[in-house]
């Protein structure tokens, strides 16, 4: 008994056009999370983080979907090369269509992580620099000290205002 006999063809050709659909989203969303990055909108990385996280749950779930139509241990490689004609060209298109969207997300996740990275490198800078500045302003403006007593203490600046006038 060959591989194809086993596997409903029709079935298994739906499936990986949903999962081909699916691993366009995701590289869509990773396109789009460069250009939130780009723009400096952090506040929308927790709406990609949602959008990616069900992308993935569908992903798994074609998954397990794949697993149920093909058996164990068959490949599609193995599949497309023992189907009948017209089945041998249309897995053969699917195959290289998944592997090409693949390789396409894989690019694109290697983008995002370094846009991601200095991103928050220059995140981490900016509050560096104003905690930095804030430092300076308290402690140029840090007003007068009272003791325990609720005295003034000796050697106590005077109050000053924020833009450091008396």
């Amino acid at each position: 008994m060959t591989a194809h006999q086993s596997v409903d063809l029709g079935q298994l050709n739906g499936l990986l056009w949903r999962y081909r659909s699916c691993l366009d989203r995701f590289e869509f969303l990773l396109e789009v999370q460069l250009m939130v990055s780009a723009s400096g909108r952090q506040d929308w990385q927790r709406q990609m983080a949602d959008l990616f996280e069900e992308t993935a749950a569908a992903l798994n779930g074609l998954d397990l979907e794949r697993e149920v139509v093909l058996g164990e241990g068959l490949t599609l490689r193995d599949l497309a090369g023992d189907a009948p004609d017209p089945w041998r060209e249309i897995l053969a298109e699917q195959r290289a269509a998944l592997e090409a969207t693949t390789a396409s997300i894989t690019g694109l996740r290697q983008r995002n992580t370094r846009a991601l990275t200095d991103g928050a490198a220059g995140l981490n800078r900016l509050i560096d620099a104003l905690v930095e500045a804030s430092g300076q302003f308290q402690a140029r403006a840090a007003g007068p000290s009272y003791g325990q007593d609720g005295r003034l203490e000796h050697g106590a600046a005077a109050a000053m205002l924020f833009d450091g006038r008396v």
